[in-house]
């Protein structure tokens, strides 16, 4: 492997002179010129300038077949596609917005950006979906609550991709084989009422509720179906009696403050906001706190 040739048919390849690449690199043509006949190697801290200078990466600068791309940010591009790295595409990401920054960006630019998130979104989507299952196969025994909850997680996610039909048999099919579970009811419910038929969802959780109780998962969706039938009254009963009966975490909350903003009642939502911030943080997840308080100051400010 001659290195001194690499970078001179890569230095050729962009157009560059020797001057005008010493220019780039703040050293002399003269050293750029013992660099490409082997009498010298570049310092290593440099390797990197010279990379983004051919729009290579630092590994091309060694391999006799690279070429230089038309910038960076494409030749990064053409990295995450091979690696799915989540650390390739943020550097091709943010390489791609200084072209945009700088107004330095082609027609082939915004085409080639906009494929990075394409491949980003697909291997994203295939990503959740191995890990849902992966979580599923952990066996329902080993965690009910969690098992049925990723469930429900995977199937907003299906739902989000069109895939309603499927989620609805999958979930019937659960409900033939384990009619005396829970939470078969309740997952073919939100099965649904992510297909928007509400009222075969309405029916399951009351069916739900007469053959196992007042369960407080079952008041959380139908307290959701009532709010998209625009019954709120019976959606705000609804959260409030699985509050009543012990649900464990905040969604029921969750929908109070916001469907009391739809309905313009910002006072009410900045109390139930302000409620969610105290629930968060009672339980040390100062974090998660930070969304809701920035709502309920959006609220006050209204009110």
């Amino acid at each position: 492997m001659n290195f001194g040739n690499n970078l001179k048919r890569l230095r050729l390849s962009k157009g560059y002179t020797q001057e005008q690449t010493a220019h780039a690199l703040n050293i002399s043509a003269k050293a750029v010129s013992r660099w490409e006949c082997g009498t010298t190697m570049p310092d290593v801290m440099l390797l990197p300038e010279i990379a983004k200078l051919y729009c290579v990466t630092v590994d091309d600068l060694f391999k006799e077949k690279s070429i230089a791309y038309e910038n960076y940010a494409q030749r990064l591009m053409s990295v995450y596609e091979q690696s799915h790295n989540q650390n390739d595409f943020i550097e091709a990401d943010r390489e791609f917005n200084k072209l945009i920054k700088n107004g330095n960006y082609t027609m082939k630019d915004i085409c080639i950006y906009g494929i990075l998130y394409q491949f980003h979104t697909s291997y994203c989507r295939n990503k959740a979906l191995e890990l849902f299952q992966k979580g599923l196969d952990m066996g329902e025994s080993n965690d009910p609550d969690t098992y049925h909850w990723i469930e429900r997680q995977r199937m907003h996610f299906l739902s989000g991709l069109g895939k309603d039909k499927e989620n609805i048999e999958l979930q019937q099919k659960h409900l033939d084989e384990n009619p005396e579970n829970l939470y078969s009811h309740i997952n073919l419910a939100v099965a649904y009422f992510l297909a928007d038929e509400n009222e075969k969802a309405l029916n399951l959780i009351k069916n739900a509720r007469q053959k196992f109780g007042n369960d407080p998962i079952l008041y959380i969706y139908e307290g959701d179906i009532y709010r998209r039938l625009k019954l709120f009254e019976k959606a705000f009963d609804c959260w409030d009696k699985s509050i009543e009966n012990g649900i464990t975490f905040s969604a029921p909350l969750h929908s109070k403050a916001s469907c009391y903003e739809e309905l313009g009642e910002y006072q009410k939502a900045y109390e139930v906001w302000c409620e969610i911030v105290s629930w968060y943080e009672e339980k040390g997840f100062e974090i998660e706190a930070e969304e809701p308080r920035k709502n309920a100051a959006r609220c006050k400010a209204k009110s």
